[in-house]
C-alpha cells in the first residue's frame, strides 16, 4: 500500500510541477561559475572591525574586485572601481557595495556614503561582453554580490543558482532535519521531477532574458526570469518569480 500510494503521488505531481522550459541558450559554464564562487567567498571569516557599531573598512577584508576573476565576461565602466563598505546595526549586518571613480579612495564607513544611495546602482556600471555567459553571470551578481560576511538576520539572504538536476538532489539530501524543517514528501518527489535545469539566455535586439532555478532555505526552489536592458546601462527591467517547489526552513532570526 505504501508504494502504491508514493506511485500515485509521482503521477499526481508529475503534471503539478511541470517543466520548466528550455531555450537554445543553456549556459553550460554554470557549475564551474558556481562553484568558483564559492571557493572565493564561501570560507570568509568576518573580521573584527566589522562586528562593532559604527564599523570601519580598513583596508584588509576581501575585495569585491576579485568577483572579475570569476565573472570573466563581465567589467567595470573603465574609469571605475567597485567597492564596498559594511552596514551593522546589532540585528544583522552585510555589505552594501558601490562604485567609485578608481582614482578616489575607498570610503571607509556607512555615513560617507551619499544621500539617496541606491544598494543596487553599482550595476549600471557593470558591463558584459553581449554573450549569453556576460549575461549570466551578470545576473550572478546582481543576485549574490553581498553574500559575503553576512551575520545573523542577513544569513536569509541564501539563494543559489541551481545549475544540474545533481545540485537539486545534492540540495535535496540535506534538507534532512539537521537544520531547521524537513522536506515533505510531497515537495522532495516535486524537486525530483523538475527538469531542464540548466540556466538558459535569450538575448534580443534591445532586451536579454535569464531565466535561471534557484533555490532558498526560506521558500525552496524557484524560477525566476529577469528581463535585463542590453544597452549599457544593463537595467532590469522585470523579474518574474515563480515558486515551483515550495520548503521552508521554518528557522526565525
Amino acid at each position: 500500500m505504501k508504494k502504491i500510494s508514493l506511485l500515485l503521488v509521482f503521477v499526481l505531481l508529475l503534471g503539478a510541477c511541470g517543466p520548466v522550459s528550455e531555450d537554445s541558450g543553456a549556459i553550460s559554464t554554470c557549475r564551474l561559475t558556481m562553484d568558483a564562487l564559492s571557493a572565493l567567498i564561501g570560507g570568509l571569516e568576518l573580521p573584527a572591525n566589522f562586528q562593532a557599531k559604527n564599523p570601519v573598512k580598513t583596508g584588509g577584508e576581501f575585495d569585491v574586485m576579485k568577483y572579475f576573476s570569476v565573472l570573466d565576461h563581465l567589467s567595470m565602466q573603465p574609469g571605475y572601481a567597485l567597492d564596498y563598505i559594511y552596514h551593522y546595526d546589532g540585528m544583522g549586518g552585510y555589505p552594501l557595495l558601490y562604485v567609485r571613480p578608481a582614482s578616489q579612495p575607498p570610503l571607509t564607513t556607512e555615513a560617507d556614503l551619499p544621500a539617496g544611495f541606491n544598494r543596487s546602482g553599482y550595476l549600471d556600471y557593470i558591463q558584459t561582453d553581449d554573450t549569453p555567459d556576460g549575461y549570466f553571470q551578470f545576473v550572478v551578481l546582481a543576485m549574490m554580490g553581498n553574500q559575503f560576511y553576512k551575520l545573523f538576520q542577513i544569513n536569509n539572504n541564501d539563494s543559489e543558482i541551481v545549475c544540474t538536476k545533481a545540485n537539486v538532489r545534492h540540495i535535496v539530501s540535506g534538507l534532512n532535519g539537521d537544520f531547521g524543517n524537513r522536506i515533505s514528501l510531497v515537495s522532495w518527489v516535486r524537486a525530483f521531477l523538475l527538469k531542464d535545469i540548466s540556466p538558459s539566455v535569450n538575448i534580443g535586439e534591445q532586451s536579454v532574458e535569464v531565466r535561471l532555478v534557484t533555490f532558498t532555505l526560506w521558500g525552496g526552489f524557484y524560477e525566476q526570469a529577469y528581463t535585463i536592458n542590453r544597452a549599457i546601462p544593463h537595467t532590469i527591467q522585470d523579474v518574474q518569480k515563480k515558486n515551483l517547489v515550495p520548503y521552508d526552513c521554518g528557522v526565525m532570526f
